[in-house]
């Protein structure tokens, strides 16, 4: 989890600065690092590796959303659970959120 917050750090997966690179790019929408970061692990992998990845990041987007928009909670006990996680990533609902 380390190496999500310090990209100085290795997660121990296979190409993992070159897959959160990609999944960086595709969070902010920039189009430039994500040519970059699709060409890097292409390099690195394969186009077929690419495309798996791409298409993982990409059911991910959709289940989040949808999970967000019906209004769907952790539940008690994986709020619990994952409590520390979320507080190292900084990772909550917005202030607002009416869910």
């Amino acid at each position: 989890m380390q190496a999500l917050l310090d990209d100085e750090r290795e997660s121990g997966v296979q190409q993992g600065n070159a897959l959160s690179a990609l999944a960086e790019a595709m969070v902010l929408g920039d189009s430039a690092a994500l040519a970059a970061a699709r060409a890097t692990l292409g390099r690195a992998l394969g186009s077929d590796a690419v495309v798996d990845a791409l298409g993982v990041a990409s059911n991910f987007e959709r289940m989040v959303r949808i999970a967000d928009a019906s209004g769907v909670e952790l539940g008690e006990s994986l709020t619990e659970f994952s409590a520390d996680i979320r507080e190292d990533l900084k990772v909550e609902r917005p202030a607002g959120w009416a869910g």
